[in-house]
């Protein structure tokens, strides 16, 4: 497991969700993913659809989603599947996001979303949730051991695992290439078969293994296309630094991907009965 902090870095996340609301960002997630549910990352409709139909397969009534972000994704599961739904992010200006978007589709009683460093141990009891949800985060929890063992803690008896990771290396990789993917924060990536031999030795049974490497870099590649036709806007929304660190992000993130030097991998464990 290598952890990276790269010389230059600048803050994605805060800002990120501080404009996630204007007109530009809606504009730019529904060309780019087809449906604005409010995502922010490499999770496509048809991930979505999959989560989704994993929980229903196991009849999951309460679910947990680690680094849920702004809550869309988050509420278009609780909405699918009628469960109740709690949202954990370290970032405060997605967890307002989230509360406010709740709200407004009516799912308060059935919802909360807290502000929580999602690398540490997690405020909940033992076995409180039949699901956990972690999409494209791992990568930022310095030892993903320790948190793996605490999503093991929380669920239930036969309960399920859902999670992302976009930082597993399956071909050789440059220090430039790796600087620029973990300009966003903390980064830490791993060889192939590293999350499965952490999830073995958690207790989990392993149920799938989808490598999302393309659709990973197709999305990223879309991001760069839709952000580049409003470039004018979006430098005076976010201003010029932001705006050209993103699109060089972007693109070392797709060719990284399209060539499957550095994967994505979707896994679904579940914790034996």
């Amino acid at each position: 497991m290598t952890s990276t902090e790269p010389n230059s870095r600048f803050d994605f996340y805060g800002p990120q969700y501080a404009r996630f609301g204007s007109a530009l960002a809606a504009e730019i997630r529904r060309e780019v993913y087809g449906t604005d549910i409010g995502q922010l990352g490499w999770r496509s409709m048809n991930e979505q659809s999959l989560i989704i139909d994993t929980l229903r397969k196991h009849s999951c009534a309460d679910v947990l989603d680690v680094a849920c972000g702004s809550g869309g994704p988050s509420l278009a599961i609780a909405q699918a599947m009628g469960c109740r739904l709690t949202g954990v992010d370290v970032e405060q200006n997605a967890v307002s996001n989230a509360l406010a978007l709740a709200k407004s589709f009516g799912k308060s009683d059935s919802t909360q979303f807290i502000v929580a460093d999602c690398s540490q141990r997690l405020p909940f009891p033992d076995a409180s949730f039949d699901a956990v949800i972690c999409i494209d985060a791992i990568l930022h929890f310095a030892s993903r051991d320790v948190v793996i063992d605490d999503w093991h803690r929380l669920l239930r008896s036969g309960g399920v695992l859902l999670f992302s990771d976009t930082a597993v290396v399956t071909g050789p990789v440059s220090r430039e290439a790796i600087d620029t993917r973990a300009s966003h924060g903390s980064f830490v990536c791993v060889p192939k078969g590293y999350d499965e031999a952490a999830l073995a030795s958690t207790g989990f049974h392993l149920l799938d293994t989808i490598d999302t490497s393309l659709a990973e870099a197709d999305i990223a590649s879309k991001l760069y296309d839709a952000r580049a036709k409003r470039s004018d806007g979006l430098i005076t929304e976010e201003g010029a630094d932001w705006f050209h660190s993103r699109q060089k992000f972007l693109k070392v993130t797709d060719a990284l991907a399209r060539s499957q030097s550095l994967s994505r991998f979707f896994y679904v464990a579940q914790k034996s009965k």
